[in-house]
């Protein structure tokens, strides 16, 4: 199995999910935001795979804004 070589990571914040679950935002390498799900239960503590990672210089970043802003309008009936 190939390791990949962990990147500095910086928590931006997180939103409870459930009583186990978080939705964590993080910094990675100062070039990418990773949202990833965490876990907290007494068989396991730690990320899980669920998660996105944006490049913030390809242009991905700024249409997932889009997209949640969009999501935004529809909820508050604005749309």
């Amino acid at each position: 199995m190939r390791k990949v070589k962990q990147g500095k990571q910086k928590e931006m914040g997180r939103v409870k999910l459930n009583d186990t679950q978080d939705l964590v935002a993080s910094m990675v390498d100062n070039e990418k935001v990773g949202l990833r799900v965490v876990v907290d239960t007494k068989n396991y503590k730690g990320h899980t795979k669920n998660g996105l990672r944006f490049y913030l210089f390809d242009g991905n970043w700024e249409e997932f804004r889009k997209l949640i802003s969009e999501v935004g309008k529809v909820y508050e009936g604005k749309a």
